[in-house]
Parts: structure tokens; C-alpha cells; sequence
């Protein structure tokens, strides 16, 4: 599944000042109107997303010390954000000190979504906040495994798939590994959850076949989601972050090597990829308009 060890110097939370605000504004308004849509918690997770906290709270002081302040007396922990002017003091274990469960309140502070998966016979999803995913929903995925959740991939990935459970499941804690996903896509917004799959499907099913080469740069976006797995020292469970951006190719394939790179990636991906990630129908003036980016027309 292209696995990598995340290196001592990188950080566990990708930080992008330019869409910060408007995106935590984004996941207030989202978790507000349709909480129970976007999170899912509860006692059965409690030891988890304290882990989770911890892990995440922990890791953006130190890695944006400037930012982020986080300091520790015995149990009562004080939490200053100052990109938000937010700050919180709560007793370590104690969900009543905290305005919301442990997971649902590191959430509001970062970018990423963090999902929550348990780890015995098989790698399962238990829980997590999840506003910005592409095509999935937290209910769709409660109590599925890894393995049934992508029984839908391509056969030709289906080897790395496998590969990818076995590697979760035996994952040790104190490390973190990180993946890149990627798609093409006709719109830009963050939340691509579930529900707005029927009306997505159908604005791309419009669309599509009037795409030209020349439109391509301001209505295709490049989606991607760096993703990371990380085991969870008390709970024994993984936390799965997603931290997806957001990027018109057009502004993307403005340098001539990148537009390389990307043409690259859309040639040498399987017919089976492509019709899976719903990239056939737009494959054409894609290519075409890459084509022309590469050769400085």
C-alpha cells in the first residue's frame, strides 16, 4: 500500500496556514449541524481517544511549538492554541473536564480526520470524527473489517491490500507510517462524505462528456489524502489520520516537471484503476490537457 515510516522530523499533523481557519470553521459548522454523522464515540472507545489525545496533542506541541502549547501537572493538562485563540484545562482521563469527548476535541484543532480502528482477529472500524472523506461516511464503516470495507478494489491492488491488513495488525506502537492516496475529481469540496454521493455521481454524469482540454485546469482538482496509522500504546488500537487537500490541476500542472509527474501517473495507472477511481470519462481532455502543459503549448 506504498507504506512509509514517518521520520523523527516530520510532523504527525500536517499544518497548512493558508486553509486552517476556513477549515476548522468548516468541521465546527459540519460537527454542529450533524454530529452523530460525522462522529462516533462513546465508552466502548473512551481509553482510545484519550490515547488519541494524547498522541495528537503531544505531537503538535512539538512540532509547532509556536503555535501550540501544551503543558502537563500530573493529570490536569493545559492546552493553548494560539492560531485560534483557544485555550482548555482538563484532567487527563476525566471526559467531564473536556466540552466534548477526547477525540471529537483534538479533532476541532487539527486538519486531519481521525478514524479509530480496533486490532484483534481482524483490523476493524470502531469510531472516530470524519467530515472531509471522499466517499464514505463513520456509519458506513462501524464494525467492518479492513479487508471487507475494500473488497470493491481493483484485483490488481487487491495483493498490496492484503499486505496493507496484515502490516496493520502486527504494527507496533511508538512508530507511525504515512501513505499518499490520490484521485482526480469535478469539485473541490472538503466534505465529499456519503450522502452527497448521489448528487456528486449526477453533476459528474452531466459533466463529464462536456469536458474539454481547455476546461480542465480550473475543473479538475487533484485530491489527496496523506494518511497515517499509528498503534495506540493503552487501548492497543490504531488511529487512522487523513489529512486531504485540495488543488485544481490547472494550478498543479503549471510547472512543466509536475505536469510531467501527473501525466505520468494517469498513463501508467490500469484501466481497472481508472475506471474505479471514475477517471475514464474525464481520461481524454485530461491527458490532453497535460499533454499541452508538458510540451509548453
Amino acid at each position: 500500500m506504498g507504506m512509509r515510516l514517518l521520520k523523527g522530523d516530520e510532523p504527525l499533523c500536517d499544518l497548512d496556514l493558508d486553509r486552517y481557519q476556513s477549515e476548522l470553521e468548516l468541521k465546527r459548522r459540519l460537527l454542529s449541524e450533524a454530529h452523530s454523522y460525522y462522529f462516533h464515540g462513546g465508552p466502548p472507545t473512551m481509553a482510545a481517544q484519550w490515547d488519541v489525545l494524547e498522541l495528537v496533542a503531544a505531537s503538535l506541541a512539538r512540532d509547532y511549538p509556536k503555535h501550540f502549547q501544551l503543558q502537563r501537572v500530573g493529570d490536569t493538562w493545559t492546552w493553548r492554541n494560539a492560531l485560534n485563540d483557544g485555550a482548555a484545562t482538563f484532567d487527563f482521563g476525566d471526559s467531564a473536564s473536556l466540552p466534548n469527548e477526547p477525540l471529537d476535541w483534538i479533532g476541532r484543532q487539527v486538519q486531519e480526520d481521525l478514524v479509530l480502528l480496533s486490532v484483534d482477529a481482524e483490523v476493524r472500524f470502531v469510531g472516530g470524527q470524519l467530515c472531509f472523506a471522499n466517499g464514505w461516511a463513520i456509519s458506513d464503516r462501524l464494525g467492518k473489517s479492513f479487508m471487507e470495507i475494500h473488497r470493491h478494489t481493483p484485483q490488481t491492488t487487491m495483493p498490496s491490500v492484503e499486505t496493507g491488513a496484515r502490516f496493520l495488525q502486527n504494527l507496533k506502537p511508538g512508530r507511525t507510517f504515512w501513505r499518499m492516496s490520490w484521485n482526480f475529481k469535478l469539485s473541490d469540496e472538503m466534505d465529499q462524505t456519503t450522502k452527497y454521493t448521489p448528487a456528486y455521481k449526477a453533476d459528474f454524469e452531466e459533466r463529464a462528456p462536456k469536458l474539454s482540454p481547455a476546461g480542465v485546469a480550473d475543473s479538475v482538482f487533484i485530491r489527496i489524502e496523506r494518511q497515517t496509522f499509528t498503534r495506540l500504546p493503552r487501548s492497543g488500537g490504531l488511529v487512522f489520520g487523513i489529512h486531504t487537500y485540495n488543488s485544481p490541476v490547472g494550478e498543479e500542472a503549471s510547472d512543466h516537471t509536475r505536469a510531467r509527474r501527473i501525466l505520468n501517473v494517469v498513463r501508467g495507472a490500469s484501466r481497472e484503476v481508472k475506471d474505479y477511481k471514475a477517471i475514464t470519462p474525464i481520461e481524454g481532455p485530461l491527458v490532453n490537457f497535460l499533454e499541452s502543459k508538458v510540451s509548453g503549448a
